[in-house]
């Protein structure tokens, strides 16, 4: 029941992303493979910070890519990537590269992950969805509150997280490379972009660029669209005037008129999978959403773009979108 459901979260948008795992890897059909206790790959001109946060007590992983250029005056714009464990790399060896290439303006990029990725992949994965989402989904409301008050407590941890991003991250970041605080951009994918959104609507001040990608809206009955109206207000008051880029792929809602244009996952049916594909509604929930947030009138700064990625999954376009992203976040100036 389990697997299951694990299958039925990632059709709905939670990504499933690869790790290194010290245990023996598994090959489907054969035995186990031993693999040698060696030192972890590192990404090179990178530094990594272990710390305990005092904001809820957990044990957090960041990465840091460094520039390779000397900071500007005011130091450089920062990109804080959620499910840094699985992204960190992509995005610091692209950032990086391109703006060697003259391409984009040099930034730094902060992979935001968990200890327990490098051992074991069980904890990573119930950490990541227990700390993305603002609220707790209907299916786990039953179990959550079977638990003692503590084990209860780290579920719908969004908030927790992004005070840890906010307060804790970004000062340890500052003890290895100048940054500019008035120039950073929050990046998720899935439930990442969940988070990002729950950021947007109820902080919008913390970060200047959000970069979403195929939000996990229907989490919960689409709960977090309950502070789009005040955030829009905050807008429509010139308080607040966040630039923000969404993008979906457009397989990750494909046309039921035509085949499933990927396998059925183990342990469910056809039938099954496009009911799924369709209560998320990737797709339509993060067109509405652009729709609803680009205003005719916004205030000096506010912009709102994005666009469906063609032939791409929930997964592939997480590498897909990263380029445009990129563009939105921190174009090469004059």
């Amino acid at each position: 029941m389990r697997k299951v459901a694990a299958v039925v979260a990632l059709l709905l948008g939670i990504a499933v992303v690869s790790v290194v795992q010290a245990a023996p890897a598994v090959v489907e059909g054969g035995s186990a493979v031993s693999v040698p206790s060696l030192q972890s790959a590192t990404v090179p001109s990178s530094r990594q910070i272990d710390f305990r946060s005092t904001v809820n007590g957990r044990d957090y992983r960041i990465q840091i890519a460094l520039p390779l250029t000397k900071p500007p005056a005011g130091g450089f714009p920062v990109i804080y990537v959620t499910d840094g464990d699985g992204y960190f790399g992509t995005w610091a060896f692209a950032a990086r590269m391109r703006a060697m290439s003259q391409e984009l303006e040099p930034a730094v990029v902060v992979g935001i992950g968990y200890p327990e990725a490098e051992q074991d992949l069980d904890i990573f994965m119930q950490r990541r969805v227990n700390e993305l989402v603002p609220t707790i989904d209907p299916e786990r409301r039953k179990e959550v509150a079977a638990l003692p008050a503590s084990a209860a407590a780290l579920y719908a941890g969004a908030d927790d997280l992004l005070q840890v991003i906010h307060k804790e991250v970004a000062a340890k970041v500052e003890t290895v490379v100048p940054i500019n605080r008035t120039r950073s951009t929050l990046f998720g994918h899935s439930l990442g972009g969940l988070f990002a959104l729950h950021a947007l609507f109820t902080h919008p001040e913390y970060f200047q660029t959000y970069l979403v990608l195929s939000p996990s809206i229907w989490w919960d009955g689409r709960a977090v669209l309950a502070g789009r109206a005040a955030f829009l207000k905050r807008v429509e008051m010139g308080e607040v005037a966040p630039r923000i880029y969404f993008a979906v792929g457009s397989l990750e809602q494909p046309d039921p008129a035509l085949p499933l244009p990927f396998k059925v996952p183990p342990g469910m049916t056809e039938a099954q999978t496009w009911q799924l594909l369709g209560s998320a509604a990737m797709v339509d929930n993060t067109l509405e959403m652009l729709k609803v947030l680009q205003l005719r009138d916004g205030p000096a700064g506010y912009e709102v773009k994005g666009r469906v990625v063609p032939k791409e999954t929930h997964v592939s376009v997480a590498w897909a979108a990263l380029n445009e992203m990129l563009d939105f976040a921190v174009p090469l100036r004059p």
